[in-house]
């Protein structure tokens, strides 16, 4: 994971706004404190709208609650993405050195078999060699 990499904000850093723009239903969305909603139509507008309320309390504390929660979620997801990854790359090398492991040990049987079989095998025809000369 590479945590020099300046294009990812942090929590803590303030990301700038576009200016706002004349007459872009956004710019009021723009300026701290206010709250975007869509245009209506002047033909469905009563009266003007009235001023936006400023947040209370509550709001701020559910929205920090909400916040918490989506930024936990995507935390723990990418936490289990990389341990999954860390898993499988651990684990191949380790079966590759139980495998290594395990070639050795058969490898080392088969050559002790066969010195066996051999050293038998020598001695049985020596024996018979042995009874053919008497």
């Amino acid at each position: 994971m590479n945590h020099d990499d300046n294009s990812i904000p942090l929590l803590t850093e303030v990301i700038p706004l576009a200016p706002p723009q004349a007459g872009h239903p956004a710019s009021a969305a723009a300026q701290p404190g206010a709250f975007w909603q869509p245009s209506v139509p002047a033909a469905h507008q009563a009266q003007p709208a009235p001023e936006m309320a400023s947040p209370s309390a509550e709001q701020y504390r559910q929205w920090e609650q909400e916040i918490s929660e989506n930024v936990l979620q995507n935390l723990l997801a990418q936490a289990d993405s990389v341990l999954q990854q860390h898993l499988q790359d651990q684990m191949a090398v380790v079966l590759d050195n139980i495998s290594d492991i395990l070639t050795q040990r058969v490898k080392e049987s088969l050559r002790q078999a066969l010195a066996e079989t051999v050293t038998r095998a020598v001695a049985e025809e020596m024996a018979r060699f042995s009874s053919s000369k008497n």
